[in-house]
């Protein structure tokens, strides 16, 4: 299945600004922000989890 990126942008800037109006969120966050929090920190949380399962250090843990 081939995406316009064109439109897929459009599509998750247009669900970060309406995610933040359902929140009433009374500061706004850029989509960027909004798209980190929503899909980037969950698997970032999943993939350190994943590999203290398996026995390995995670590469960025401090």
């Amino acid at each position: 299945m081939v995406l316009n990126t064109n439109v897929v942008a459009r599509v998750a800037h247009a669900s970060a600004h309406l995610f933040q109006f359902i929140a009433c969120n009374p500061e706004r966050l850029s989509s960027d922000v909004v798209l980190h929090l929503l899909f980037c920190l969950p698997f970032h949380s999943l993939f350190r989890s994943l590999f203290s399962y398996l026995g390995y250090r995670h590469p960025h843990s401090d």
